[in-house]
């Protein structure tokens, strides 16, 4: 039997986008001709096609152009993420415009993925906000963290999917990050993980387990925390600097191998502060 036809993708017009992006056709056109922005979707006329994903790029880039950027500088910062780098970034949050920086954030992971945005740019962006002065610029770690969390949460879990992991900060710790992005990255490898949040206590975790059975737990420790007891699951992952070092692996990438079936050793990186 002949499979079915893969349905074409949607793409819209030029003069529909516009009007979704609330702007005249004309600031579209001379946006493509000042600043050659490169379309993903395939162009089979001579008239554009605008796909989903350059309709976000679009919507960052006028983001981020309300926000006071340059609209050439917008317009890498949108289309191509790997323009973003850790100074624009902390820019944005030093003048407190947090939408900014999410939007930043979504641009770099749409086009670099969760592993990547972490490394290249989270985890480096909290550790410069995070030396000696840490306590005069909690309004910019928390500011942050939360444009940080918000776009992690834009990646949605796989549909239908039973969660494989469960992910939970131990009772006492508030380091949720690390986590967040562990269930972004899961997430887009298929793989859905249940994130109970900070400070879980152990009778919860325990319950939480009898309820969904998950394949693997992690637990996530800042600071030296002892081994849970009693807990039966068929995989404990045991994250976080508060840990013996030996006891999981020491990198998302490594986290999000050992719990996709592949090999990993130890586990993703001390929180700054």
């Amino acid at each position: 039997m002949d499979r079915p036809a893969t349905a074409p993708a949607v793409t819209w017009t030029a003069g529909a986008v516009a009007r979704m992006l609330g702007v005249p056709a004309s600031t579209l056109r001379a946006w493509h001709r000042r600043y050659d922005l490169p379309l993903a979707a395939p162009q089979p006329g001579r008239h554009r096609r605008y796909g989903r994903a350059d309709i976000e790029a679009l919507l960052r880039m006028q983001h981020l152009i309300e926000h006071g950027i340059g609209a050439e500088t917008a317009a890498a910062r949108a289309f191509h993420a790997g323009a973003t780098d850790v100074d624009t970034l902390l820019t944005a949050v030093r003048g407190l415009k947090i939408d900014t920086a999410a939007a930043l954030l979504d641009a770099h992971l749409a086009d670099r993925g969760v592993a990547a945005t972490w490394d290249d740019l989270c985890r480096p962006a909290l550790t410069a906000l995070c030396g000696p002065d840490a306590d005069r610029c909690v309004d910019l770690v928390h500011g942050l963290s939360w444009a940080i969390a918000a776009a992690l949460h834009r990646i949605p879990p796989p549909a239908g999917a039973a969660p494989a992991a469960l992910l939970a900060c131990v009772d006492g710790d508030r380091h949720t990050l690390p986590l967040e992005a562990l269930r972004a990255a899961l997430a887009e490898h298929g793989r859905e993980a249940l994130f109970l949040g900070a400070s879980v206590p152990e009778t919860a975790l325990r319950h939480a387990i009898d309820r969904i059975r998950p394949a693997a737990v992690v637990l996530w420790s800042s600071s030296p925390a002892a081994p849970p007891h009693g807990i039966r699951v068929p995989r404990l992952v045991l994250a976080g600097p508060g840990w013996p070092p030996e006891t999981g692996p020491d990198s998302l990438r490594a986290a999000v191998s050992l719990l996709t079936g592949g090999s990993g050793v130890r586990f993703m990186h001390r929180p700054p502060g």
